[in-house]
């Protein structure tokens, strides 16, 4: 083993082979300006590192929108040698990525992808064949046309849910994730809730919490730097390796074990109907394909539906007003059928539809976009954006912009009622931009219409009560990672009526 001297040699070699190579492809970039036009304003660099520790490791949409008070709409940063965009208007976001193409692609991600094993989950592909055959095999059974086949099992799910929310509603968020998870696992057909299936289905929710952490530019030193990949995990200060190490072993087991349980049952000719079983036996499909494919629909959605979830929970819990209207709307539909809602109520319910954009707008689930990148060069309003650079569309501050939404911290549905004057609908840039937003959109809003109906029909939120059982109000945290939700909150839910309860009663019979 060599000595520490010359180890610490080596990496000071490493490290600055690697400013020389960051160096050269800055020029290079530099020299591929034609116009020579400015990069979009932003904070002023520091010598070497540039704009390194400016940019936060977490909440970073929280630094983004502070910044557009100085900066304006789009504001450029580079670290090291990489350039970041960070878009913090609709208008920008939309023509840059929704109508560009060349911002169609993902910046790789030393952790989250070499490291930690996210590589092939689809929303990390790059823009190429793979993210091409994968795309179109998730849209295969979640295009609008398709989510209809799932409207039983999702409603039968979420009375499972409703059941468990009436035993434990102190535990509401745990039996959320349970549920949720389960539904984004589900087939359209003949799906058990109580499967023991599901078992196999076991994350660990630091690895997820982890992966959500590390996902975005300057989370982590080894993304700035990315030789130290290569430091051996046995290095001073490398825990970083050891850990991801461990979690790969995870996050692969997650990814492989159903598939193979499924792979299994259908060379027994016994597999049950589901999205990995109707493509292993068209034999069409590469099998890694369908692979990660089934593992992106399960990963991509679980987390964001739940944390979409929690904040309606804390939305009605602070706003009874706004509750007390959606209660009204569902009951007057439903009178007298003592029944729950269904998928085909939805339309004559037009303020539980302005509840749910109101739910994605006020605390938005991903309130930065995930990562794109700009395959070429590209020219905007006299800005230069560079070939490689990464580009991120800034989520929360379009919720917070006061030229587009009026009161923005206020949670008011009514801001989408008159189609009229509405204002901008966050489904427009809550899933994402362009190619790569969500493919799943269709499925979670299905899945948050069934949930948020389904419960409104039969419980009361309200705050929660301290020690003399007076109503206080609850703590609200933030969590800083890729999914932003209320973490551990707290509140009272009980059934609506004694109707409620013979209902809830019932169901649970069933």
């Amino acid at each position: 083993m060599a000595d520490p001297t010359t180890l610490a040699l080596f990496s000071l070699f490493c490290c600055a082979l690697y400013f020389a190579l960051q160096r050269y492809q800055l020029r290079h970039l530099q020299s591929a300006n034609p116009r020579k036009l400015p990069y979009p304003p932003g904070p002023k660099p520091e010598l070497i590192i540039g704009n390194t520790r400016h940019i936060p490791p977490h909440s970073s949409w929280l630094q983004y929108t502070k910044w557009k008070k100085d900066f304006g709409d789009i504001i450029h940063l580079e670290a090291l040698g990489k350039h970041i965009v960070v878009l913090n208007s609709y208008d920008i976001s939309h023509e840059l990525l929704d109508v560009r193409p060349t911002y169609s692609d993902r910046p790789n991600a030393p952790m989250l992808c070499d490291l930690m094993g996210w590589k092939g989950i689809v929303p990390n592909l790059p823009y190429d064949d793979k993210w091409r055959r994968c795309r179109k095999l998730m849209h295969s059974i979640l295009h609008k046309d398709a989510i209809k086949d799932y409207s039983p099992a999702l409603e039968r799910y979420t009375r499972v849910f409703l059941s468990q929310l009436m035993d434990s509603p102190e535990s509401f968020s745990e039996h959320l994730r349970l549920q949720v998870t389960k539904i984004d696992l589900c087939s359209p057909r003949k799906s058990n809730p109580s499967s023991n299936r599901f078992k196999l289905i076991v994350v660990p929710e630091d690895t997820i919490a982890t992966a959500t952490k590390v996902a975005f530019p300057g989370a982590v030193l080894v993304d700035t730097f990315p030789l130290l990949m290569y430091v051996p995990s046995w290095f001073p200060g490398a825990a970083f390796k050891r850990n991801a190490k461990a979690w790969k072993k995870i996050v692969l087991k997650m990814v492989s074990d159903p598939y193979l349980r499924v792979k299994a049952d259908v060379d027994a000719g016994v597999a049950a109907p589901s999205f990995t079983s109707a493509c292993l036996e068209d034999g069409t499909h590469d099998e890694r394909d369908i692979m990660w494919s089934a593992a992106s629909m399960y990963t991509a959605g679980a987390d964001t539906t739940h944390a979409s979830l929690v904040t309606f929970f804390l939305a009605m819990a602070t706003h009874p007003d706004v509750q007390a209207k959606a209660q009204a709307e569902i009951d007057q539909v439903i009178k007298a059928n003592n029944k729950l809602p269904s998928f085909e109520d939805r339309d004559s319910l037009p303020y539980v539809n302005c509840l749910l954009k109101e739910v994605q707008r006020w605390i938005p689930a991903t309130p930065l976009a995930l990562p794109h990148r700009a395959m070429e060069n590209d020219y905007y309003e006299g800005y230069y954006i560079s070939g490689g650079s990464i580009v991120l569309g800034n989520v929360w501050s379009i919720t917070q912009d006061e030229a587009v939404y009026q009161n923005p911290k206020q949670f008011w549905p009514e801001r989408f009622e008159n189609l009229e004057t509405a204002e901008l609908d966050p489904y427009k840039y809550a899933f994402g931009f362009g190619r790569r937003s969500c493919a799943g959109v269709n499925f979670a809003d299905a899945l948050l219409y069934i949930a948020v109906v389904s419960i409104l029909a039969t419980f009361n939120i309200r705050k929660p009560r301290g020690e003399n059982g007076e109503e206080v109000e609850p703590k609200v945290t933030l969590t800083g990672g890729i999914i932003c939700r209320p973490e551990n909150l707290k509140c009272t839910i009980q059934p609506r009526s004694d109707a409620a309860i013979a209902l809830l009663r019932s169901i649970a019979d069933e």
